[in-house]
């Protein structure tokens, strides 16, 4: 019985978490993309929870690195930042 409410109880957070990636990337093709960065994000907080039962800073600087690389390459992936190079079109001034 612990183990279902565990799972009930946790639904309103992974809605947040859904629609949160939902809005993030609104690609209707990326759902792929869009799902692994939802698991992949459960995945790191699982992690982190069985843990110490108190992070440390610098257990929580690296969960959040770890979140934010994980949220990049999920956004990478599914084509929200696109990398575009703006060439210096006005030589630079030296006076």
């Amino acid at each position: 019985m612990k183990i279902f409410l565990a799972v009930f109880n946790s639904l309103p957070a992974i809605l947040q978490t859904v629609l949160a990636v939902e809005n993030a990337i609104p690609f209707p093709q990326a759902g792929q993309h869009k799902l692994n960065l939802v698991l992949n994000t459960a995945a790191i907080a699982w992690d982190a929870s069985h843990g110490a039962n108190q992070l440390s800073k610098n257990d929580t600087i690296t969960m959040v690195q770890t979140l934010a690389t994980a949220t990049v390459a999920g956004l990478n992936a599914a084509g929200v930042f696109k990398s575009s190079a703006v060439p210096a079109t006005t030589p630079v001034s030296s006076n």
